[in-house]
Order: C-alpha cells, then sequence, then structure tokens
C-alpha cells in the first residue's frame, strides 16, 4: 500500500529524470521519443495499479465470500483440451474440488489481473474475467469508471496531438497551394518551382512548419537568451568569429541570428575569377554586415543548406550595450580565413616546389631577382592560382587595410568598398610574388617576407629540407631560405662592387 501512495511522485521523477538525461549526461536521444516513452509508461504504470488493486480485492474476496475468479475454473487456471466432454467436465469438476491458489505462480496471477486491468482501460472487455462476489462486483464497477477516465485522457490527448499536426500541415498546404498558384500565373521555369519545392519540403521536414524557438518565443528574455544559447551552444562552438566572444555578449548575439553562418550544407562563394566552398562552421557576407558594402560575392548552394542569418539592425542595435566589440567583430570577422583543406593543399604543394627546386637551382643559374623565387610557376599551381584569395587574411597589406578600417568610427561605403579592392588585389599580388607565381607586370623587387606577414621573419634552422612543412606558418621560412642569393650570386655582387670601387 505504501508503494502505490508512491505514485504520485512518478510524474515530477520522470521529468527530472529526463532533464537530467538530456542536459547533463548529453544523452543523443530525440526529445518526442523520451516523451512518447514517458505517456507510454504513464499508462502501463496506471494499468498496473489497477492490476494490484484488483488481485487484491479478489484475494480478500476469496478468504471472506470463498468464491472468487482465482478459484474459478477456467480464468486462473488452465484445462487442456480433450476430444469428449466428459472429460473436460470431470477434469473441471475435479479441479474445483482440488484447486489451492498457491499452486498457481504469482507471476501468472499478475498476468491475469493485468489483463483485466488492461481490457477496462481499452474498452475491449471480453468477459473472461468476471466479479465473483460482491467485494469483487464493486471493485470492478470503480476500475472500469477509473478506466474510463484514463481511456478519456489517453484519447483526448493524441486527439489534441493530431488536431494541432493536421492544423500545422493544413496552414503549410494553403501557403503552398497559393504559392503554387502564384508560380504558375506567372508563368515561373520549372527549375525555380523546383528550388522552391525543396525548400518547403526542407523547411517542413526540420521544423514543421513552424519558426525555430517559436514555443519559447513568449518568455522573458533572459530565459529566451538561456534557451537559445543551450540550443545553438554547439553550433556557436564550431563557428571561428564566435571563440573570441564573450558569453554575455555571444549570448545577446545567438539571439539577433536570423553576415550568413554556415549550420549545415555547403555554398560556393565566388568574386571575380575566384571561387571558394565555405562549409559548416563557416560565413559569408560580413562586408555588408560591418561596412554597409553591396555583397561583392556571388553565392550557390551546393548541397541542401541550412544558414542562419545576423540583420544590421539588430547587430547595431546589439553594440549600443556592448560598443567594445565594434572595432574587435570588424578586424576580426573580415581577416578570419575561410579557406578549406583543398585550398591549403595547393599552397602546401607550393611549399614542396619551394623545396625541390630549391634544392636543385645550381650556382650557374641565374634568376630574373635576386631577391624572388624562379619556379613555382608550374602547371598545376597557375591552374589553380585564384585559390589564394583564401590565404589573403594571413596577409600584412589586407591586414593592415582592415585593422584601418575598423579604428574608423564612421566611413563611407563606397571608401571603404574601395580601400577593400585595393587592399585585396595589393595583397593577392603580393602573394603571387611570394610564390612565384608569374604576373602581367614585372612586380618590384622588395622585401616580399616581410610584407607577407605581420611578424617577424622566422629564424633559419639547419633542417629546413630535411622536415616537411605541414603549415602555411612554415612558408615565411621557407620564403627566406629561397630568397638567399646563391655562392655565385654573391661572388658576382662582390666583383661588381670592386669593380665599381676600382673605377672611382
Amino acid at each position: 500500500m505504501n508503494r502505490m501512495l508512491l505514485a504520485s511522485r512518478i510524474e515530477p521523477l520522470t521529468e527530472q529524470l529526463f532533464q537530467f538525461l538530456i542536459y547533463d549526461c548529453k544523452v543523443q536521444i530525440n526529445e518526442e521519443v523520451l516523451y512518447f516513452i514517458k505517456r507510454l509508461s504513464s499508462y502501463l504504470t496506471m494499468g498496473h495499479l489497477l492490476a494490484c488493486i484488483w488481485f487484491i480485492t479478489s484475494y480478500l474476496g476469496l478468504h471472506y465470500y470463498g468464491a472468487s475468479w482465482l478459484a474459478t475454473s477456467g480464468m486462473l487456471t488452465y484445462i487442456e483440451e480433450v476430444k469428449h466432454v466428459e472429460e473436460t467436465e470431470r477434469r473441471l469438476s475435479e479441479g474445483a474440488s482440488t484447486f489451492s491458489l498457491e499452486t498457481v505462480s504469482l507471476s501468472r496471477k499478475y498476468l491475469r489481473s493485468l489483463l483485466f486491468s488492461m481490457e477496462c482501460i481499452s474498452t475491449l472487455f471480453y468477459g473472461d474475467i468476471l466479479s465473483m462476489n460482491p467485494l469483487e462486483l464493486v471493485a470492478e464497477i470503480a476500475i472500469t469508471l477509473w478506466a474510463i477516465y484514463i481511456y478519456g485522457a489517453l484519447v483526448g490527448a493524441q486527439g489534441e496531438l493530431l488536431d494541432a499536426r493536421a492544423k500545422r500541415e493544413a496552414a503549410f498546404e494553403q501557403i503552398l497551394g497559393e504559392l503554387h498558384h502564384y508560380l504558375v500565373q506567372n508563368e515561373v521555369p520549372k527549375g525555380i518551382k523546383r528550388q522552391i519545392k525543396v525548400y518547403y519540403a526542407r523547411l517542413w521536414a526540420r521544423r514543421k512548419g513552424e519558426a525555430e524557438f517559436a514555443a519559447v518565443a513568449h518568455v522573458s528574455r533572459s530565459l529566451y537568451e538561456d534557451v537559445v544559447l543551450a540550443t545553438l551552444r554547439g553550433f556557436a562552438g564550431e563557428v571561428a568569429a564566435f571563440r573570441a566572444l564573450d558569453d554575455q555578449f555571444l549570448r545577446a548575439l545567438l539571439v539577433c541570428l536570423h553576415m550568413y553562418f554556415i549550420a549545415q550544407g555547403r555554398v560556393a562563394v565566388k568574386m571575380g575569377s575566384s571561387e571558394s566552398i565555405r562549409e559548416r562552421g563557416e560565413f559569408f557576407g560580413e562586408l555588408a554586415l560591418l561596412y554597409g558594402i553591396s555583397r561583392l560575392e556571388t553565392c550557390v548552394a551546393v548541397t541542401v543548406t541550412e544558414m542562419y542569418r545576423l540583420d544590421h539592425e539588430p547587430y547595431e542595435r546589439l553594440l549600443l550595450e556592448f560598443p567594445e566589440y565594434r572595432a574587435r567583430n570588424k578586424l576580426l570577422w573580415a581577416t578570419i580565413s575561410t579557406g578549406s583543406t583543398q585550398e591549403r593543399s595547393i599552397i602546401e604543394e607550393a611549399l614542396r616546389c619551394f623545396k625541390q627546386f630549391g634544392k636543385s637551382r645550381t650556382a650557374g643559374v641565374q634568376g630574373p631577382s635576386s631577391q624572388i623565387p624562379t619556379l613555382l610557376n608550374t602547371e598545376t599551381i597557375a591552374v589553380n592560382a585564384e585559390r589564394i584569395d583564401a590565404q589573403l587574411p594571413h596577409s600584412y597589406i589586407y591586414r593592415s587595410a582592415m585593422e584601418l578600417l575598423s579604428r574608423l568610427n564612421k566611413v563611407d561605403p563606397l571608401e571603404a568598398k574601395d580601400l577593400y579592392l585595393k587592399s585585396r588585389y595589393g595583397a593577392r599580388r603580393q602573394l603571387k610574388t611570394v610564390l612565384g607565381i608569374a604576373t602581367a607586370r614585372p612586380e618590384p623587387e622588395d622585401d616580399v617576407v616581410r610584407s607577407f606577414h605581420s611578424s617577424p621573419a622566422t629564424p633559419r634552422e639547419n633542417s629546413t629540407y630535411e622536415h616537411h612543412s605541414d603549415s602555411l606558418e612554415h612558408m615565411e621560412a621557407v620564403v627566406a631560405e629561397l630568397s638567399r642569393p646563391t655562392d655565385h650570386e654573391r661572388t658576382e655582387n662582390m666583383k661588381k662592387a670592386l669593380e665599381r670601387s676600382s673605377e672611382k
């Protein structure tokens, strides 16, 4: 009896258990599945309680009245089938006279009682278990009334769930119908129609036609920020632009998410003759957000892509609360390298070519300049030369221009666009010089190493050629190594210096 009184604590304890599994243990399971299991378990628990009540009542009635379904042949006991009716009657009479409740296993008693309670709840009462005394009759009436309430709650809850889903589907289908009618009237091409259908199908599969976080849209702002932060924390950890932000600013920023941050999929970003692929955790359109520059890129989704959008107005309102992030984000978000693994492999290929031809350069070979490497205009690198745009954020020229823009409180979008394009062109040209890729006009003979990185030159090591460089940071050391004049060039320079001194 004491255990039955503890049933009232099952509901809150189950909710606490689910919260612990989802948020503390980080169990990867769908919450809808968990709550379906919870509802199913609640009905099974009610059936268990009814079965216990029915068995206890029947047990007491058997000892008080001497008759019960527990002692009735065919309800609890099992009689094997025989061919003759007389033999069946004889076995039934023998079973009634020699029946003992202790000879029946407890599991069989419980299962028969549970069957009775399930029949009452589901209203599929077959009459195979009946009340045989007044006490059982009263208990059967009470259990039937309780089962009607449980069945009504079960059907009502599921009915409301299905009705709400049907309403969402009807509203969504109405939108699709109106959209289809508009597309047909305006003779929109089939390709665009197909894209629109795929978009809405993906939208329904993702959120069932509802806006994200619509369920918590009316709670307080602090609670809303907590929910958004808890939901998008995994996504925010993969975005390089968010890693330098503190928790308070990140909380407020994630609420503004409607620049584009890619949550899933791949997007091809084209600018001029160059093209790069942005994947999960990367972004594009930052110049339009930070400086109001009209978008310079052409972006095409390569796969089905999910993105979060950050608009200018909510971002500006957020900066009124956190003004220290205005200049910081301008520099950070505009200089994050978004190069893919494939693009970085091109740079690594350039490093290997530097090493290979740098070792084989003989003393009798004269380059076009004593400061610039001569090789690296090979066919493979020339074909993929545009991919060096992904490495522009490492350029000292580009970073200096972006730092200058970030320090300006107000700047005209056209002037910012002009400065951005010029710095990008200069940095790209300088990076080509470092890599030794031929350009249309001759490059000035300056220190290309110092102009490529803002950090000082890496010291030369004895094992430069013995160990392969697997990172872009070692390019400076490789370029410095290969830019040094050979012994033959030093000898020639010394001869020229002696000739000039003798002429004087």
